[in-house]
């Protein structure tokens, strides 16, 4: 192989109807005109380079798409993305690395129109891809953004929940693995090698696919999973995942994952007494005043923890909640943590709780002894990513009352490696019905006549952000307090468990 070959990082992407559609998921293949540089004539999907202004993959994507099919954000969204992986052209002496994408078509989205690179297209089911002179390897790029049955309806699940925390979304996704071990699906594979590659294949779309925005610790768990399996195979008399018989190996995976998830359930016991060592038991009639936001099982459980043990110590308790719009976690939050209680008369008449406003924050964060937040993902250089509004009770709480000790509660396995921030730097946006449901009827309808009218008024609902680590006095771990670089030890050993159990697919 030539050592001058050119590199070239290409995006590929498949425009593909909805899975649920009557006939299933269909994509649009392309053909190539003979004005274009390569594979004149040949079939191919929305495809172009990664160019050096593109922020990343995923934006190089859809810049290709809309250059080639007009089709926008309005039109389409992201579906699913696939592992990259490499193939070599001597012909055309290039080494390609081709980032596949799955993106599917929105209701009412407007019909392709192409460009001067293609002379036609259709749509077509991925088993008849066989049927086309397609470009080299596509087939591999579409096996990359395809799954089977059970594992969409895994993305599916863990894309929809919006109620659960990322811990909970990481217990949930064991599960569902665990479920996959156990099932039809799995079941059809005849070798142990078979087994191990699709396994590793199901925890990387749970993990890159499910909820990005908390994959963090959703990947964390499964690759923890999976790395008990090997390490467990390979120091067995077998040595080796070729030697292992498929039951053996069902067995061992069955119980690694068990035992994840016992492990992930109990870990924010850990983390809530590592936080109550850190803010101290108060008595002698003191009173506490902290304020917090979202709802969070790592802030659920460390609050009622402080709040029992100051209460018994006849200390006082003031908890400052914001009610964090759109979904209103806030009062979720309120109502678990009062569930969580004995009836004690001395936290009702200890403990206050006032449930305010988003945008009151300033009003309140003054006296406030304490800002305490979660982190759904946590990068090496210490910036933690929350609920949406984070970001702002943390600069106001600087700003405002400096005095007062900005906490970051999160389970190490939130912490991510480096890798990630070039794909996940960025607001998430959840469905803008969950913002527009709380409008009155008569608000929705004369908004949506304006729109009609041709007005361009757009409802966002931004769901995450990024709170940089210079507004974060201390961070709290299910293995205690962390500085920056324990933080980016952690990351780099996350990064060296992903090339591990992920790097060989």
């Amino acid at each position: 192989m030539s050592s001058n070959l050119r590199q070239r990082s290409v995006v590929s992407s498949f425009i593909c109807t909805s899975p649920s559609a009557p006939n299933g998921l269909t994509f649009a293949l392309f053909k190539r005109s003979n004005d274009v540089s390569s594979y004149q004539g040949k079939w191919a999907v929305c495809s172009g380079s990664i160019d050096a202004d593109d922020p990343n993959p995923e934006a190089a994507a859809k810049r290709e798409i809309q250059e080639e099919t007009t089709l926008s954000d309005a039109d389409i969204t992201l579906l699913r993305k696939g592992k990259p992986f490499s193939l070599t052209d001597e012909g055309l002496n290039t080494r390609w690395t081709i980032h596949p994408f799955a993106w599917q078509l929105k209701n009412g989205a407007k019909e392709i129109k192409f460009d001067w690179e293609h002379t036609e297209y259709r749509f077509i089911k991925p088993e008849d891809i066989h049927e086309y002179d397609h470009v080299p390897q596509l087939e591999v790029g579409m096996e990359r953004v395809l799954v089977r049955p059970e594992t969409g309806e895994a993305l599916a699940a863990l894309r929809n929940d919006h109620e659960s925390g990322a811990q909970a979304l990481a217990v949930k996704a064991l599960e569902m693995l665990l479920k996959a071990v156990r099932g039809q699906e799995l079941s059809q594979l005849a070798t142990s090698e078979e087994f191990w590659a699709e396994l590793r294949w199901r925890a990387w779309h749970l993990a890159k696919n499910g909820r990005p925005s908390m994959g963090a610790a959703i990947e964390a768990e499964l690759l923890k999973a999976l790395d008990i399996v090997s390490t467990r195979v390979y120091s067995s008399v077998y040595g080796g995942i070729g030697a292992i018989p498929l039951p053996d190996l069902k067995g061992i995976a069955a119980t690694a994952i068990s035992e994840r998830i016992s492990a992930t359930q109990h870990s924010l016991e850990s983390l809530a007494q590592y936080c109550l060592d850190l803010m101290g038991s108060k008595s002698f009639e003191s009173v506490t005043n902290i304020v917090t936001l979202s709802s969070s099982g790592s802030i659920t459980r460390t609050l009622a923890r402080f709040v029992e043990s100051t209460t018994k110590n006849r200390g006082y308790v003031k908890i400052t909640v914001l009610e964090s719009r759109p979904s209103f976690e806030g009062v979720t939050f309120v109502n678990t943590l009062l569930n969580s209680f004995r009836e004690d008369k001395d936290i009702h008449s200890h403990l206050k709780i006032e449930i305010v406003s988003d945008a009151s924050i300033a009003t309140v964060i003054g006296d406030a002894q304490y800002l305490i937040f979660g982190g759904d993902k946590v990068l090496p250089n210490g910036n933690v990513s929350n609920k949406i509004g984070t970001l702002t009770a943390a600069m106001l709480s600087k700003e405002l009352n400096p005095g007062c000790k900005i906490l970051a509660l999160f389970a190490t396995n939130k912490i991510t490696g480096s890798g990630y921030a070039l794909e996940h730097l960025k607001v998430e946006y959840n469905d803008p019905k969950e913002l527009t449901s709380a409008w009155p009827e008569s608000y929705r309808q004369q908004l949506n006549e304006h729109q009609e009218n041709g007005y361009q008024v757009e409802v966002r609902n931004a769901c995450f952000e990024w709170v940089p680590a210079k507004y974060i006095d201390q961070y709290i771990s299910d293995i205690g307090a962390l500085e920056k670089a324990d933080i980016e030890r952690l990351a780099g050993e996350s990064e060296e468990l992903e090339k591990r159990i992920f790097g060989d697919l």
